[in-house]
């Protein structure tokens, strides 16, 4: 029971986000704060729909069991009008972490009497201490476990994730309260400098975060940068038709801003050069801009994909291939006509040279001692066959190609429909991933993966799931709806 007041207390506290004009509230928020969030709570609201939505109706119900009968209609009120309990909110709240064992809220004050006659009601449910006030602040606790302070232009909550943190929180929020404006962390930090228009804005300092988020989230970007090195920024947009998560890493350092130069100078916008050969029953794509030795090199360094880099190698020589690359590469994979859990695929590549062809007499003898069979075709063309499977490869003019005979003969036969709607953006990109669930789901291909893709993709109305990178240090990921005027928020609350 415990548990659902707090989530009730939190709830109506959000709830109560949604006016007009900022001034110094976000002034509590610390130079130093290792994690700061900003929540356009407002247009969330909007968005969803949520005093429509089926969630609205279910809270009413959840609050009626914990609020008194004779203070429902009341809470109700505050829902149906969150201005009246006094906070003023067309500005976003912020959620912050002061240090890493201490969470920060903090919110704008419309309304003084408003407040403090909301937080008379969650005392009243005992959800809250009465306010009291003192050194020109008043505060009180929230379920014991966290503090809250305002005064007439500033709310601020803390709550300690240590368990004797209540008195520490006490004194904290009396010297963030009156922190000055110069050791705040938007006036020291300019983090939102890139472009961001989501509802909801997240900077991270990359040393203060766990190991385990900052490892995976860095082996996307350039190898060898060091989660001290940067800052994270991200943004979650919410449009009609898709939900997008941008991610941008910020060098704090020489060092790591060399990786990223270095990277970008190796990359290079997709041309397009390949996106009328994608076959029309293709399910997922990947599409890049690069240069074949430095890509060589990354995959080397990387312990999983140097390994199968040297399985590959039993047929052909394919450090020479990789080295040869420059420009665009395409990548396809379909499902298998064959075996459900078979996968086809289909690669193109723009080469700088086709020197390995000259080796390709001595890769013929040494494939006798692996099982391996490869017929020429003629014309710098070839029939590959080992481990049951038959591979076409050759080169045509400046083009590699490389893949299993269905996805090759499909390819031929192609209209460009697959990725024709994603061509601009594609691009713009320098690399660039669909992954087409509602192919997936009724091609069948891997069958695990055609099946989340149906409970997933089918459950929230999913039609793809794309991820875009522009530069070396930013990317966005993107949910597409089945229906492009849908709204994903609203799909949620409902």
């Amino acid at each position: 029971m415990k548990k659902f007041h707090f989530i009730a207390a939190v709830v109506l506290a959000v709830l109560a986000l949604s006016s007009c004009t900022n001034t110094d509230y976000k002034n509590v928020i610390p130079a130093n704060a290792p994690l700061v969030m900003e929540v356009d709570i407002r247009s969330i609201a909007e968005k969803s729909e949520f005093q429509q939505s089926k969630s609205r109706q279910e809270l009413e119900k959840g609050l009626s069991v914990v609020v008194a009968a004779k203070d429902m209609d009341k809470v109700k009120g505050y829902i149906e009008d969150p201005m009246s309990m006094g906070f003023d909110f067309s500005e976003p709240v912020y959620a912050f972490m002061v240090d890493m064992q201490t969470l920060g809220l903090t919110m704008k004050v419309d309304d003084e009497d408003a407040v403090k006659d909301f937080l008379l009601l969650l005392n009243k449910q005992g959800m809250a201490s009465k306010p009291q006030e003192k050194n020109e602040l008043i505060s009180g606790t929230l379920l014991d476990d966290m503090t809250y302070t305002y005064d007439g232009t500033t709310f601020l909550l803390l709550a300690s994730l240590e368990k004797s943190g209540g008195a520490k929180n006490t004194k904290l929020a009396q010297r963030l309260m009156d922190q000055k404006k110069e050791d705040s962390f938007f006036y020291v930090k300019d983090v939102w400098k890139t472009e961001l228009y989501g509802q909801v804005k997240c900077y991270a300092c990359g040393g203060n975060l766990p190991k385990e988020v900052m490892t995976p989230l860095l082996e996307l970007f350039p190898k060898n940068i060091k989660p001290s090195d940067v800052d994270v920024v991200a943004d979650l947009n919410f449009e009609k038709g898709t939900a997008t998560l941008t991610t941008a890493l910020i060098a704090k350092t020489d060092e790591a801003q060399k990786l990223i130069d270095e990277a970008n100078e190796n990359m290079s916008k997709i041309e397009g050069r390949y996106l009328d050969k994608v076959s029309d029953n293709a399910v997922i794509w990947m599409g890049a801009g690069v240069k074949g030795k430095w890509l060589l090199e990354k995959i080397k360094a990387n312990k999983t994909l140097n390994g199968l880099l040297f399985a590959s190698e039993r047929a052909v020589d394919a450090g020479q291939m990789l080295q040869a690359i420059d420009g665009d590469v395409s990548l396809e994979l379909s499902a298998s006509e064959v075996n459900p859990n078979d996968v086809e695929y289909m690669m193109y590549a723009k080469l700088d040279n086709s020197k390995f062809l000259a080796d390709v007499d001595d890769w013929k003898q040494s494939h006798k001692d692996f099982g391996i069979d490869m017929k020429d075709k003629g014309n710098n063309q070839y029939l590959l066959t080992f481990d049951g499977q038959t591979y076409e490869w050759g080169v045509q003019d400046d083009d590699l190609y490389w893949g299993t005979v269905q996805v090759f003969n499909h390819s031929k036969e192609s209209t460009g429909a697959f990725l024709r709607p994603y061509e601009k953006a594609i691009k713009s990109s320098q690399v660039y991933m669909l992954i087409d669930l509602d192919a997936l789901g009724r091609e069948g291909g891997a069958s695990s993966v055609a099946l989340a893709s149906q409970m997933f993709g089918h459950k929230l109305h999913i039609k793809s799931i794309i991820l875009q990178s522009w530069a070396a240090n930013g990317m966005a990921l993107t949910i597409v709806q089945e229906n492009k005027d849908e709204n994903f928020l609203k799909q949620l609350f409902q």
